[in-house]
């Protein structure tokens, strides 16, 4: 196909690039919000000062805050100056920022099966670094193959006689990107499901255990919704021309599905974690037992190895010593007030006449 006619792409208006006057109010509030999760999340991370892999989650608000930055550069400088570049980065920054939610989803699952050797034992694919590498390595594929994706449709649109078979191409790479990490986010999802229901599950029985895998499941529903609503538009964009024709309904022309389908759902995350936050519903690394290999146990008697079990987590284990030494004390207590009532009908039959 042949290229469009060329155009100076700098001198563009920000209506040129949406396709809407985007909402300057709607951007403000988008960055502020963004700004308040990331110090809330932040700041639960850095004052529990366990689990630290958190501010993967801060670094999220940070990419979300840079590109409505961005967005707000792109309305208030629109018909005075370049709003392309910043258009760009835009888009990149909003469209990475939640694959950095996945690989904190990933890293959590990876340290909830590290306290669960009972679980992992004999599952090879079930070790802590194993789900990290391979869940993080298909995140940053996916990241690298929609930056690529992107980086094709940016040059075409940058040059000044835009291509419509590279815009295209581009979008088609970005579809795939997204793909893959829509795949591997729904195993991880299933993984995640099957761990949570699993009796051997090392923190089974904590009292944040319930509230972390509900947490995890909300988390896991708002970026797949957020995720499809993305593989939509661009394959809407593969199949459309470019420019797409004026009566057909495009998807990446709707400020409010953006809004709806992107912004609040990675809004709501951050509530998500604020209330479920993985540094104050798992166990803190000080108060579980180290994890003892069969090889250092030794039985006494028997002048060889014996197994030495890892116990998971201490906290439960108190817990659980807690409301036993409770009954017991209860079950004193009604033994005292039955032997109470029983000297006292003695006494009352000795003195009656």
């Amino acid at each position: 196909m042949a290229a469009l006619p060329g155009y100076d792409v700098h001198t563009l208006d920000v209506y040129a690039f949406y396709k809407y006057w985007p909402s300057l109010a709607l951007a403000i509030v988008a960055l502020s919000l963004f700004g308040v999760g990331g110090l809330v999340v932040g700041g639960m991370t850095q004052w529990r000062g366990v689990y630290r892999f958190m501010h993967i989650i801060t670094l999220v608000a940070l990419f979300e805050m840079a590109g409505y930055a961005c967005l707000i550069y792109s309305i208030v400088q629109s018909g005075k100056g370049d709003v392309f570049n910043a258009y760009v980065c835009t888009q990149v920054f909003i469209i990475m920022a939640p694959n950095l939610i996945q690989a904190g989803l990933y890293t959590t699952l990876g340290a909830v099966l590290k306290l669960s050797p009972q679980l992992t034992r004999g599952r090879c694919w079930l070790r802590a670094w194993v789900i990290t590498l391979v869940f993080v390595t298909s995140d940053i594929a996916g990241i690298a193959i929609q930056t690529v994706g992107i980086s094709i449709w940016a040059t075409s649109q940058s040059s000044g006689n835009p291509n419509p078979d590279q815009i295209r191409k581009g979008s088609i790479i970005t579809c795939i990107g997204l793909a893959v990490q829509i795949i591997f986010f729904c195993i991880f999802g299933l993984l995640s499901l099957w761990a949570g229901r699993h009796p051997r599950l090392g923190i089974r029985g904590h009292r944040g255990t319930a509230r972390l895998f509900l947490g995890f499941g909300l988390v896991w529903g708002l970026v797949t919704l957020r995720n499809a609503f993305r593989f939509v538009e661009f394959v809407q964009s593969t199949v459309l021309t470019w420019p797409p024709p004026d009566n057909v309904y495009v998807i990446a022309h709707q400020q409010v599905l953006f809004y709806c389908l992107d912004a609040l759902p990675i809004l709501l995350t951050f509530l998500v974690f604020a209330c479920a936050h993985p540094s104050y519903l798992l166990p803190p690394p000080a108060a579980v037992a180290r994890q003892v290999s069969c090889e250092q146990g030794a039985d006494p008697e028997q002048g060889q190895k014996a197994p030495v079990f890892w116990m998971s987590n201490q906290l439960a284990v108190q817990d659980s010593e807690d409301l036993l030494a409770k009954a017991a004390r209860r079950a004193e207590r009604e033994q005292h007030a039955q032997q109470a009532q029983h000297d006292e009908q003695f006494i009352v039959r000795q003195l009656e006449p």
